[in-house]
């Protein structure tokens, strides 16, 4: 049977859930499908993808826009060499991911004639988009044939002004390299160590996160954050102030997590807002014992607060505080999450996210 081709339109390979999630896809579809990912410069992705992925790029850097009329003339740049590398693959449906990248993809399929599915990856109630953005959006998704969404109350957001019946729930897949390794023989032994995954931003909490181990100062505990930029700066100055040195450690971006997740006994994570998070899925998926906030969207939907981890107010420190020391110093509590972590969230396995993605693909190329 041949193959259809498919092309993913995304801004960047970089480090991002986004980014994370085409990858995954992208490894897995190949199998039945061409595939391409076209992004808006050259940048080397920072996540494995199969070679037999074709990828593609719009130019050698970024565009940067000072201005608005600079930011017209960039996008419509951007239109137009997406617009050309479609029709060079032959495209037959296009994917979007991320606001800017749903537009555009949406504007080619339109003057192309072809299908096109587009995926919002964050909170929209709570993302900082600009008003331009906002109107397109209401104009422009409508016109996709598919929207999909990670949470029950994003679509619900998106149901005001887009038909019910173009929007998909369809989770974050679990990579392959996790199911591996979450299979394998090999156990490490746990260290008394809390872990953080995410971009180093306001919307990750992470400051709070830092001075709730730094009030509880527990003794022979680490605790460890994977990330980088924009915030790294302050963190260092806010743990070197707090006197933590010896006992937080920033460590950057790092291409493989897992041995992180292996070794540590809790993953923390205080963010204020999500999409889906990634990290979360993944930690709970290796066993570890989660705290979370209870931020819109998605730790409520895999975490049973006190049966398989904690959740938490957001941005509520003291709470914050109470319920990460109960979880350091009862082995016991770690223990119990760490057996129902991994069970929320099986069904987030990338073979069986797939499944609805290739069901969503054949039915827009009928």
């Amino acid at each position: 049977m041949k193959k259809s081709n498919i092309a993913f339109v995304i801004p960047s390979l970089q480090a991002g859930g986004a980014e994370r999630v085409v990858s995954a896809l992208c490894n897995e579809l190949i199998e039945k499908h061409n595939l391409t990912i076209i992004t808006y410069s050259k940048k080397r992705p920072f996540y494995v993808i199969d070679a037999r992925v074709n990828l593609e790029f719009c130019c050698d850097s970024n565009l940067s826009s000072v201005n608005a009329w600079q930011a017209i003339r960039n996008n419509y740049f951007l239109y137009r060499k997406i617009l050309k590398l479609i029709k060079k693959n032959k495209i037959d449906v296009i994917i979007g991911f991320m606001t800017n990248s749903n537009i555009l993809t949406v504007l080619v399929g339109k003057r192309l004639g072809l299908p096109t599915i587009i995926s919002e990856r964050i909170d929209p109630s709570k993302a900082q988009t600009n008003k331009v953005w906002k109107i397109l959006k209401r104009i422009i998704y409508p016109l996709s044939n598919y929207l999909i969404v990670q949470t029950e109350p994003i679509k619900k957001f998106f149901t005001k002004w887009m038909p019910n019946k173009k929007i998909i729930i369809l989770p974050n897949p679990i990579f392959n390299t996790f199911s591996d390794e979450k299979n394998s023989s090999k156990k490490q032994k746990k260290e008394n160590i809390i872990l953080n995954v995410g971009r180093l931003t306001s919307q990750k909490g992470q400051e709070m996160l830092i001075r709730s181990f730094a009030n509880i100062n527990p003794k022979n505990w680490k605790l460890q954050l994977i990330g980088t930029d924009p915030m790294e700066l302050f963190y260092k100055e806010l743990i070197v102030d707090l006197k933590m040195s010896e006992k937080i450690e920033l460590l950057g971006l790092q291409k493989n997590v897992i041995p992180f997740y292996k070794k540590a006994k809790i993953f923390a994570f205080p963010s204020l807002f999500e999409g889906f998070p990634n990290a979360l899925i993944e930690a709970m998926y290796m066993g570890m014992a989660c705290i979370s906030t209870d931020c819109p969207t998605g730790p409520s939907e895999i975490i049973i607060n006190g049966t398989n981890g904690f959740l938490t107010s957001v941005n509520n420190q003291s709470e914050f505080e109470e319920k990460l020391n109960k979880l350091i110093t009862d082995d016991d509590l770690i223990l119990q999450f760490s057996k129902n972590a991994p069970t929320a969230v099986m069904h987030l396995e990338t073979k069986n996210v797939v499944v609805q993605w290739e069901r969503l693909i054949e039915n827009v190329l009928k």
